[in-house]
C-alpha cells in the first residue's frame, strides 16, 4: 500500500479572509514547513497539496514545485472529492492529512498514529477532539473516502456541509466507518509550548478574522455557524446584546431574530465604522469594555458572546461573566462560544490569553448561570448534543 503525505490548502478561509497557509515563518511560508516535516517521514512515498481551483491558488503550484511534491486543484466546497482527486492523482491508498497552516505538527505522533491505525486495522485514525489541532493530523485509507462519499449522498439533507467538513462526518460516526481515536497523548514541555506560541506571533498577526461576504463559503462558514445556531434560542421580543461584535457580521445576522441588537466591542475604530455603514434602526453599536460594562442591570434579554472568553486575562473572566449576570434580565439568556482545548494553559494562538477544557468551561460558567447546555462542534462541522468538540458553544440560564 502506498502511504502518502496529503496538505489541504487555500489561500482563503471560510470566512473569505485570508488563510494561515501562505503566512511567512522564519522566512518561509507555513505550508512550506509542513512540507518540509513530512518529508522527514520515511513512510511517505509522495506528498500532494489540494487546493482549489481558483487562481489565487496558483502559487501553491509553484511551491510544490520548489520542494518536488505535486498539486492538485478541485473543488472548493467538496472537500471530500477534492483529497479524492488528491490521492488519486498519486496513486494513494494511505493518507496522512495535515492542514496547510499547521507548520508545528507533530511528525513523531503522525508516525505512531499510523503504526497503530495499521496494527488495528483500523481506516481512521485522528486525536482526541480536546487536543491542539495546531499539532496534529488524521491518517485514513483512500477506499475509506469512497465509503464516506456513498454515505453522504443517502443522507436526506445537509450533504453541502458533509462534504465539505467531511472529517466531523467521520467523527460523529466513528463505529460506521472502522474510525479510531489515538489515546497515546504526547505531553509537550512549557517552554516548548511558549517557544511555538512565540513562532505562531508571525502567522497570528492580528486577534480577529473579518467576514468578507463576497469572498466567504455560503456552504460552511464556522465563523457564522454560532450565530446561525444561536438564532433558534432567541425570541422575536428579544433586546439582545452582542458583544465583542467586531465588524458586526454576527449582529447584523442576529438583527432578523429579534426586535434589536446592540453590537458592542472594545474597539473604538471598528464600531465608529460600524455607525457609519449601518442602515437598519434595529442594529445600534456601542464602545464597551467587557470586563466593565456601563450598562444597567437587567438591561438585555440575551447577550450573545463568540469567541472572546478565551482573550480575557485571567484574573478578568470573573468580572466578565458577573457582569453578563447582572446585564441580564432574571430570565435571561447567555449564548456563548469558545475552543474546546484539554492542553491550553499555553494556547498556539498568541491572541488567546487561556483555551478551556469542556471540564473547566462548565465549571466557570456554572458559578454564574443554574441551568448550562453545552453543544460540541467536531473538526469544524456543525454544532451537536455531544459536548466532546474542537469547540463548544453553551447556552446558559440564569
Amino acid at each position: 500500500m502506498k502511504t502518502v503525505g496529503l496538505i489541504q490548502a487555500h489561500y482563503l478561509g471560510w470566512s473569505g479572509d485570508s488563510d494561515f497557509s501562505l503566512a511567512i515563518v522564519d522566512g518561509k511560508h507555513a505550508v512550506e514547513h509542513v512540507i518540509q516535516k513530512l518529508k522527514t517521514m520515511p513512510e511517505l512515498r509522495d506528498i500532494v497539496i489540494a487546493v482549489p481551483e481558483d487562481s489565487g491558488n496558483l502559487l501553491f503550484k509553484e511551491i510544490a514545485e520548489k520542494h518536488g511534491v505535486q498539486c492538485f486543484f478541485g473543488s472548493a466546497d467538496n472537500v471530500l472529492e477534492r483529497c479524492m482527486g488528491a490521492l488519486d492523482l498519486v496513486d494513494g491508498d494511505v493518507a496522512v492529512h495535515v492542514m496547510g497552516q499547521y507548520c508545528f505538527v507533530d511528525t513523531v505522533l503522525l508516525r505512531k498514529m499510523l503504526e497503530e491505525m495499521h496494527e488495528k486495522s483500523a481506516e481512521y485514525i485522528s486525536m482526541p477532539d480536546s487536543f491542539a489541532p495546531h499539532f496534529a493530523g488524521k491518517v485514513f485509507t483512500r477506499a475509506l473516502l469512497d465509503t464516506v462519499h456513498k454515505a453522504i449522498q443517502e443522507l436526506p439533507a445537509k450533504r453541502e456541509i458533509q462534504y465539505a467538513r467531511f472529517f466531523s462526518f467521520i467523527e460523529s460516526n466513528r463505529k460506521q466507518f472502522r474510525a479510531m481515536v489515538f489515546t497515546d497523548i504526547p505531553q509537550y514541555s512549557r517552554e516548548y509550548l511558549l517557544n511555538v506560541r512565540k513562532a505562531a506571533e508571525q502567522i497570528f498577526t492580528v486577534d480577529r478574522q473579518d467576514m468578507v461576504y463576497e469572498k466567504a463559503s455560503t456552504v460552511s462558514n464556522p465563523m457564522m455557524e454560532g450565530y446561525e445556531f444561536a438564532s433558534q434560542f432567541l425570541k422575536p421580543s428579544d433586546l439582545l446584546l452582542d458583544i465583542a461584535c467586531g465588524d458586526g457580521f454576527g449582529s447584523r445576522y442576529l438583527s432578523s431574530y429579534v426586535a434589536h441588537v446592540v453590537g458592542a466591542d472594545i474597539n473604538a475604530k471598528l464600531i465608529a465604522e460600524n455607525k457609519a455603514r449601518n442602515t437598519v434602526d434595529t442594529i445600534s453599536y456601542d464602545v464597551e469594555d467587557a470586563c466593565n460594562f456601563s450598562y444597567k442591570d437587567g438591561s438585555f434579554d440575551a447577550v450573545t458572546g463568540m469567541d472572546i472568553i478565551e482573550h480575557i486575562p485571567l484574573d478578568k473572566v470573573d468580572d466578565f461573566l458577573r457582569g453578563i449576570r447582572r446585564i441580564l434580565k432574571p430570565s435571561g439568556l447567555f449564548i456563548c462560544s469558545t475552543p474546546q482545548n484539554s492542553m491550553g494553559e499555553i494556547p498556539v494562538l498568541p491572541c488567546h490569553v487561556k483555551e478551556y477544557s469542556l471540564q473547566e468551561f462548565k465549571k466557570l460558567l456554572g458559578a454564574y448561570f443554574t441551568k448550562i447546555k453545552i453543544y460540541g462542534a467536531k473538526r469544524g462541522g456543525p454544532l451537536t448534543d455531544d459536548e466532546e468538540g474542537e469547540r463548544m458553544l453553551a447556552i446558559c440560564h440564569c
